[in-house]
């Protein structure tokens, strides 16, 4: 079973995540953002 954010106790720990952004852009304008909105949740969290 893969492991999520919330099977660890992070309970007063500082955490430090990485993630890769390189979203497509045109003009100036983000065209797909589903990265980013994919990565809320556990940013959030």
């Amino acid at each position: 079973m893969k492991k999520t954010i919330k099977d660890f106790n992070l309970k007063n720990k500082k955490v430090i995540i990485r993630v890769d952004f390189n979203v497509p852009i045109k003009d100036g304008k983000i065209l797909d953002d589903n990265r980013i909105k994919q990565s809320l949740e556990t940013i959030n969290y």
